[in-house]
């Protein structure tokens, strides 16, 4: 069985194509590590999402409960606070970490209503790679605005 657990709905980019941003849930309202503690052993791919899971002081704990009861357990981020996976990457280097790129600078930051989102995420994964991350890599939400920049993204993604 594979699980996408959402950990919180709160979020620091404002993509057009998501309104997390704009509802976002109090800390004392989301998943606790107790019902986490819960899942049952042998599960297939456990995706760890949100919003932002990189939001959650606890992150490490979440990481901590799931990653033995899964076969692939990832963290799907927008890339914006990589400085909190590292230890994260360093005592799990086989975690998938996907950030979230919507091709060049200019088209991420404007579907992402990011600032400095495309330096930010290009840095954050290759100082994941160099804190020993294995499984590393961009995720895209293709739509009309970035469909004809899947090949940039390949593209960056191939000199991590």
């Amino acid at each position: 069985m594979d699980l996408s657990i959402i950990c919180t709905y709160r979020c620091i980019s404002k993509c057009r194509m998501c309104n997390i941003w704009q509802n976002p849930s109090e800390p004392k309202d989301e998943l606790t590590l107790e019902t986490l503690a819960k899942l049952p052993k042998g599960l297939g791919h456990v995706n760890i999402q949100g919003g932002e899971p990189t939001l959650r002081t606890d992150l490490m704990e979440i990481i901590d409960t799931v990653y033995p009861k899964a076969r692939v357990t990832e963290i799907s981020s927008n890339g914006l606070l990589p400085d909190r996976l590292i230890p994260i990457i360093r005592k799990y280097p086989d975690l998938k970490v996907r950030f979230s790129l919507e091709g060049d600078e200019t088209t991420n930051n404007n579907i992402r209503g990011e600032s400095n989102g495309f330096k930010t995420k290009v840095e954050g994964l290759r100082k994941l790679k160099e804190a020993g991350g294995k499984d590393l890599g961009f995720a895209m939400v293709v739509q009309d605005d970035n469909a004809s920049q899947l090949a940039v993204v390949h593209e960056i993604a191939r000199f991590i």
